[in-house]
């Protein structure tokens, strides 16, 4: 099964005509699986840079650009460090996400082979930010990605250092705390059936409550 769909490859093709795209590079959940994981469909495409004063010009030319090849855009929110694109054809619709990204950085993007022009997030930054997500608010995909993070790429004590460096505000408490909202997601999701390699609701309670189990542990056993 593709992760993307047909309106994102054809947006990601068109969005190559724009010269301000190499500030930027996708990132978040579609980046995830389509380049790294393949764990689960996606539909927002993300687009981060650093450079803040870009991201509303950029969003202007991704609105002519798309809207040049017929298609109907609509601005849902528009901020200096944020904006947020409705794109939509008879083919489907699909979100943009146009945000600063943090100052810090493991590595640099890469340059993607599918997409020449296109650069991706590197795995380390977007799986630092997930977790950091999941400190914050989570949505239950959020949590989806964490999950295959750890199983395929990384360890929870690397997961947790990179964080701690990306975000000084990162509490270990606090994301044992976060880890409780897993319960609050149902196995009937929505999200659960964007899944494309298997994991059920049952095995993620599990993983985030042993995870937060050891981490009680670890804040007792060392204060």
């Amino acid at each position: 099964m593709e992760i993307l769909e047909r309106i994102h490859k054809e947006i990601l093709v068109h969005l190559k005509e724009i010269p301000e795209i190499e500030a930027f590079y996708l990132t978040g959940g579609t980046a995830l699986s389509a380049f790294y994981l393949g764990h689960r469909k996606s539909n927002d495409l993300d687009f981060f840079t650093s450079t803040e004063e870009l991201i509303i010009p950029f969003s202007f030319k991704i609105e002519e650009t798309m809207k040049g090849r017929g298609y109907k855009i609509e601005r849902t929110r528009g901020f200096h460090s944020f904006v947020e694109l409705i794109v939509s054809s008879l083919r489907g619709s699909t979100v943009i996400h146009i945000a600063l990204d943090s100052p810090y950085r493991f590595e640099q993007p890469r340059d993607s082979e599918e997409f020449p022009g296109l650069k991706i997030d590197s795995l380390i930054d977007i799986a630092t930010n997930k977790l950091l997500t999941v400190f914050g608010r989570a949505t239950l995909r959020d949590f989806v990605d964490v999950y295959f993070l750890i199983k395929e790429n990384f360890s929870k004590a690397e997961l947790i250092e990179k964080a701690r460096i990306k975000d000084p505000g990162f509490d270990l408490y606090w994301l044992g705390v976060a880890f409780e909202r897993i319960d609050d997601f149902s196995a009937d999701s929505p999200e659960m059936l964007l899944l494309i390699k298997p994991c059920s609701i049952e095995e993620l309670r599990i993983f985030f409550d042993e995870w937060r189990k050891d981490i009680y542990k670890k804040l007792t056993e060392s204060g």
